[in-house]
C-alpha cells in the first residue's frame, strides 16, 4: 500500500535538449535531464515543443540508378546557381539538378573521360569549376554554365586555360571562394586561382610531408585552412591544426595557427559569424565532436557516433548544422537562440554508403549507394525506422524501492494510422513493461496501466516501427507515476 507522501511522478519533456551528456559513453547513462535521450534513431525534435519521427525520404525525379545517379554523388554544390539550378559532381559524372530533379538528357548528367572519382564543385564569377581524380593524378574542368565544357581546363594553354596550370595530387580537393578568388586542397598543399588574371598556383601553401588538407573556408577576411597531420586513419595518435591565411592569398606565409592537437579533423563551416569545426578527439573512443573556434582555442559543444564526415557532408537547415556520420543524419545546434545547444540524430540516407548532403534550395538533398543501387533524396514525409531511448532514472534509494503505476502520454491529436509504442525498461533494462500502443485517435492524454513493483530505475523507450509514414505522433510529455515501497 502507498499513501499520498510516498508518491511521485517522473515528467519527460523538454526534447529539444537532445542527447545526454555522456550517451556515447555508457548505453545505461542516468546523466542529464529527463527529456534528453541516451539513444535515438531517426527523431526528430526541431519543433522545440514536440518529439516526432523523423523525415522520411524521396528519389529525385531521375535520382537513382534506373536513370541519371548511376553512382555515388560525393559533392553537391550548397548554393543556387541560378533559379532552382545548382550542380553536383558523382564518381564519373556531372550533374545538374532542381530541388525536384536530376536533369537527365543530351547535356547532364556529363561523363567526363578518365575521370574515376568526383570531389567538389565551386562557383567564381559565373564559371563552375569542377574537380576530379583520374588514376594517378587530379585535375580541374570549367563549365560557363551555357554551352561549353572544358574538362581538362586545368592543363589547356591559357586563354581557354589558367596560367600556370599542372596536374593536381590525387587527394582531396575542398574548395572555397570568394570575389575573384579561388583556394583549394591539394593533398600537402593548398592550391590558389585567382581569376582576375587568369592564374593558378597548385602548391601555393605546402604544409609538409604526410599533411593533408581537410577543408577550407573563408571568414572575416582570413582564409582557414585545415590540416591533418599526418594523414591517418582508424584510432592512430595524429595532430590537427587550423591555419589562417591572408585574404588575398598572394604569400606563402600563413598568420596564424589553432592548434587543435590530438585530433583528427573533418570539417569547417562558418555559420552567423562563428567558425564551427567537426573533429574526432584521439585521446577517447568514440570521440566525435562538434565545436567552434575561440581564440586559438577549440570549444566542444556536442558529440556525435559514427565516422568522421568530411568536407561535402556538412549544410545549414533549419537554423541548425546538419551533417554525415555514416549515413546517419546528425544535428548540432539550436532551432532558436533562446534554447540550448543540443546533437540529435535526425535522419538516415536511403542506402548504407552516404556522399554529399546539401540545401542549396532550402531542402535537404542526401546522396548514397549500395552495390549497384544509388539515389539522390530530399526529405519527404516520416520514417518509420525510428525509436527514442531517455536516460536512466533511479526511483529507488538504499531500502527504498518503487512502484510503477501508470503512465500518462500527452500528444497533439492524430488520425488513424498514427502510432507509436511505448516501453518502460526496468532496472537497468533486465525487465520491461511489454509493448503500451498508444493509437487512439482524436486523443491528446493517453492513460497507460503498468502495475510493476520493485523497481530501482527506470527508463522510458518509443517506437515508430508500427507507425505511419504520412501520420506522425507527436509527443508532448511523458508522465511515469508511482510510489515508495520499503523492502
Amino acid at each position: 500500500m502507498s499513501n499520498k507522501d510516498n508518491n511521485w511522478k517522473i515528467t519527460f519533456d523538454k526534447f529539444y535538449e537532445g542527447y545526454a551528456p555522456a550517451f556515447w559513453k555508457n548505453p545505461l547513462s542516468s546523466i542529464g535531464n529527463s527529456g534528453q535521450a541516451n539513444i535515438m534513431q531517426n527523431i526528430d525534435i526541431l519543433d522545440p515543443n514536440v518529439l516526432t519521427q523523423g523525415p522520411g525520404l524521396v528519389a529525385l525525379t531521375n535520382g537513382t540508378q534506373v536513370t541519371a545517379v548511376n553512382n555515388l554523388i560525393k559533392f553537391i554544390l550548397d548554393k543556387a546557381v541560378t533559379a532552382n539550378r545548382t550542380f553536383a559532381i558523382a564518381e564519373t559524372r556531372l550533374h545538374e539538378l532542381s530541388a525536384t530533379a536530376v536533369r537527365n538528357d543530351a547535356v547532364f548528367p556529363r561523363t567526363i573521360t578518365n575521370m574515376v572519382d568526383g570531389q567538389s564543385v565551386a562557383l567564381l564569377r559565373g564559371q563552375l569549376y569542377y574537380f576530379y581524380h583520374r588514376a594517378t593524378d587530379g585535375m580541374i574542368g570549367r563549365y560557363d554554365l551555357a554551352t561549353t565544357f572544358i574538362d581538362t581546363w586545368l592543363t589547356a594553354a591559357p586563354p581557354t586555360g589558367p596560367i600556370g596550370g599542372a596536374v593536381l595530387q590525387r587527394a582531396p580537393h575542398p574548395v572555397a571562394v570568394k570575389e575573384d578568388i579561388m583556394i583549394f586542397g591539394n593533398g600537402r598543399f593548398v592550391g590558389v586561382y585567382t581569376q582576375l588574371n587568369n592564374t593558378i598556383v597548385p602548391q601555393r601553401l605546402d604544409f609538409g610531408h604526410h599533411n593533408e588538407v581537410a577543408d577550407v573556408v573563408f571568414h572575416a577576411n582570413n582564409w582557414l585552412i585545415a590540416v591533418n597531420s599526418p594523414g591517418l586513419v582508424g584510432n592512430n595518435r595524429s595532430v590537427g591544426s587550423v591555419f589562417l591565411y591572408d585574404g588575398s592569398a598572394i604569400s606563402s606565409l600563413l598568420d596564424d595557427e589553432v592548434g587543435a592537437g590530438l585530433q583528427r579533423i573533418g570539417w569547417l563551416m562558418v555559420r552567423n559569424g562563428t567558425v564551427f569545426i567537426c573533429y574526432q578527439d584521439l585521446t577517447t573512443i568514440g570521440g566525435y565532436k562538434v565545436g567552434y573556434i575561440s581564440g586559438r582555442a577549440i570549444v566542444p559543444i556536442t558529440s556525435f557516433l559514427g565516422s568522421l564526415p568530411d568536407f561535402s557532408q556538412k549544410t545549414l537547415f533549419d537554423n541548425l548544422i546538419l551533417f554525415l556520420s555514416g549515413n546517419r543524419i546528425w544535428t548540432a545546434g539550436s532551432v532558436v537562440s533562446e534554447l540550448p545547444v543540443a546533437s540529435s540524430q535526425l535522419a538516415s540516407a536511403r542506402h548504407t554508403t552516404a556522399g554529399a548532403i546539401a540545401a542549396p534550395f532550402g531542402e535537404v538533398l542526401v546522396a548514397s549507394r549500395d552495390g549497384v543501387l544509388a539515389s539522390l533524396d530530399r526529405f519527404s514525409g516520416f520514417t518509420t525506422d525510428a525509436h527514442w531511448t531517455s536516460i536512466i532514472h533511479p526511483v529507488g534509494s538504499g531500502r527504498t524501492l518503487a512502484y510503477v503505476s501508470e503512465v500518462i502520454v500527452w500528444t497533439e491529436g492524430f488520425t488513424a494510422g498514427g502510432r507509436v509504442d511505448l516501453i518502460l525498461q526496468f532496472n537497468d533494462n533486465t525487465s520491461n513493461s511489454g509493448i503500451k500502443t498508444i493509437n487512439t485517435i482524436n486523443t491528446r492524454r493517453h492513460i497507460i496501466k503498468i502495475d510493476k513493483g520493485n523497481v530501482e530505475n527506470l527508463r522510458v523507450y518509443l517506437e515508430f516501427a508500427q507507425g505511419s509514414a504520412s501520420i506522425p505522433v507527436r509527443i508532448k510529455k511523458i508522465e511515469v507515476i508511482g510510489s515508495l515501497m520499503e523492502q
